[in-house]
């Protein structure tokens, strides 16, 4: 059952915070209104990349396609994609509409590369007549990773991240990464290469969302039922009496993140 803390209606810390918001504000008055319009506009094109992985990838590919063959779990909805942020007092609609946006994008990535970590995890006995009734789910998976390739390369990687000062994690680091925890090595070749490519790409895409997120809406969920799943950097985040100290870090930082990598 859901608990819902009592702060979520708790006012920012007192003092001087920017009309245009905690968020959005902070950042024009570090950057500028220009870089803020093209980088921040720029997110709002992942909207429908984010649909249609949704619904292509957690809904098709791996719960219709691949999991009945491979039997791996069912990764649930209610368990990631967490959208209550909205209801922190002290945000404009508009602060409030990135956080829900970004609920939902980390939500349905932590969901994405959790369900790729099962696939890699799966018994390496797969039944010889299982094969052909793979073969379509694992050819959507790998068209499915190259064509994320589109939103991520030129959206991100230029539209995004360059105006805005974020990091970028390359195919390489993402490469090296797999072969450092041998992502997947017990797994038959024609299984380990669509799942390499999706993972290197759910890598990237993971730490191009933690890097919007940890600039656009630093602040904690507030879910707390059994099964619930955060991203690892949500432990930076700040509670929602600290909008003020948020609003600090954003307008002189800029992110939260530590990443460095």
């Amino acid at each position: 059952m859901t608990r819902t803390s009592a702060s979520l209606a708790t006012p920012a810390e007192p003092g001087s915070i920017s009309f245009l918001g905690p968020i959005f504000g902070a950042h024009i008055e570090r950057l500028g209104l220009w870089r803020v319009i093209l980088g921040g506009g720029s997110m709002y094109l992942y909207i429908p990349f984010m649909i249609f992985v949704h619904t292509s990838f957690t809904l098709l590919i791996y719960q219709l396609l691949l999991r009945p063959f491979l039997q791996t779990p069912r990764v649930r909805w209610r368990d990631h994609v967490i959208i209550d942020r909205q209801r922190i007092a002290g945000l404009t609609w508009f602060d409030k509409f990135n956080c829900m946006f970004c609920g939902y994008a980390n939500g349905v990535c932590t969901m994405m590369n959790k369900e790729l970590d099962h696939i890699a995890r799966t018994s390496p006995a797969v039944r010889p007549w299982t094969w052909p009734l793979l073969l379509p789910g694992l050819v959507a998976l790998l068209l499915l990773s190259l064509l994320g390739e589109i939103p991520l390369q030129p959206i991100f990687n230029l539209l995004i991240s360059r105006p805005l000062g974020m990091r970028r994690y390359s195919i390489k680091q993402a490469q090296n990464t797999l072969r450092q925890h041998a992502y997947g090595q017990t797994l038959p070749m024609a299984l380990r290469l669509p799942l390499w490519v999706a993972k290197n790409h759910a890598l990237r895409f993971a730490m191009a969302l933690e890097q919007i997120e940890s600039s656009w809406c630093p602040l904690r969920h507030f879910e707390r039922h059994q099964g619930v799943v955060y991203p690892e950097h949500h432990r930076h985040f700040f509670g929602p009496e600290q909008v003020r100290k948020m609003y600090d870090i954003l307008r002189t930082r800029g992110t939260v993140s530590t990443r460095t990598e």
